[in-house]
């Protein structure tokens, strides 16, 4: 619009020269000399600009409704009115040529009509879309915010789901094991230290979550010391590639709580992250017991992960797993465009 846009004053500076030229040319077409013409279009381009002003800063604050859309017609005819009266007033007091003046009244108002009705036309649609927009914005921020809750929701759920498990280690420990019930504990607070600090917002860089991974780990050996042994292949060339915090957590906690609970003998859990095409790729393996796993679902761990993925990207086929001889396969992808 003329002043209430950021360079509204820039703007508002060749129109009106358009103006002032496009009258003076059209009066001196029809027989006035180019200085009284100017001085007639001067008067009439400043005094339709005052209009435009005035009608800007009344539907500014006040959008018409469908029951009253009659005052976008009558305030124009007003101002429209108001500024061919203020017109023939002045005008006389600056040439002479009263004749004519007084000749061009209805084309003049006619004209200056048209101009005041294009411009509340021009108004009242920028305030639709503008109101259209401000609608959309605040449908976009209260899907964000829940987006972001959801998130921090699903955060606070995994950090109890593994403290508790830790606090029931440390608590078999205690008595028999105290050493290694106090390294747990020391452990386990380095941990969540370092969990609670990170931010939704702020990815990571695949080195920083595998070493809060083996930090993890660490915990776990604690726990069932020599029978739980896990192999890291991580290609140098993903190290520096980001990915949300703490999302591989609970795929590795799943994979020691399925591959150690069903088994007595040593298990190994192979995690391997590479670069793959225009995909950050995680796999998982890990041994299971099929008649000690539950087959209905897949576990708080894999549909947390699951359902973080799809707030992140708005996708379901990021994450997959398979079962076959025994093994317990996940694949993770991350789209590396959001990266």
């Amino acid at each position: 619009m003329l002043v209430s846009s950021q360079y509204g004053w820039l703007k508002l500076l060749p129109l009106f020269l358009l103006f002032l030229g496009g009258g003076t040319f059209l009066l001196h077409y029809y027989g006035e000399g180019v200085s009284k013409a100017l001085i007639d279009s001067g008067v009439y381009t400043v005094l339709l600009f005052v209009g435009f002003l005035l009608l800007e800063n009344v539907f500014r604050f006040y959008k018409p409704q469908q029951e009253n859309l009659w005052l976008a017609f009558l305030l124009p005819l007003m101002m429209a009115i108001l500024v061919v009266i203020t017109g023939r007033f002045v005008l006389p007091f600056m040439i002479d040529d009263s004749l004519f003046i007084k000749q061009s009244m209805m084309v003049r108002g006619a004209l200056v009509l048209l101009a005041f009705m294009g411009y509340v036309l021009v108004l009242i649609v920028n305030g639709k879309l503008e109101d259209q927009l401000e609608v959309r914005k605040r449908e976009e921020m209260i899907t964000k915010m829940a987006k972001e809750a959801e998130l921090f929701h699903l955060r606070q759920q995994l950090q109890p789901h593994f403290l508790f498990n830790s606090l029931n280690s440390i608590n078999a420990l205690v008595k028999r094991q105290p050493d290694k019930a106090r390294e747990m504990i020391l452990q386990l607070s380095s941990f969540l230290r370092g969990t609670i600090k990170k931010d939704e917002k702020e990815w990571v860089s695949v080195e920083d979550e595998t070493e809060t991974l083996k930090l993890f780990l660490e915990i776990e050996k604690v726990r069932f010391g020599h029978r739980l042994d896990v192999n890291f292949k991580v290609d140098e060339n993903s190290l520096a590639l980001k990915l949300p915090p703490l999302l591989l957590q609970p795929l590795l906690e799943n994979a020691v709580k399925h591959g150690l609970y069903g088994l007595v003998e040593n298990v190994v859990i192979s995690l391997k992250i590479e670069k793959v095409k225009s995909y950050l790729e995680v796999n998982i393996s890990n041994p299971f017991d099929p008649g000690s796993v539950s087959e209905e679902g897949t576990g708080f761990g894999l549909e947390s992960v699951k359902r973080r993925l799809y707030l992140f990207f708005g996708r379901n086929d990021l994450l997959s797993f398979v079962k076959s001889n025994n093994m317990f396969h996940v694949k993770l992808r991350i789209p590396l465009y959001n990266d």
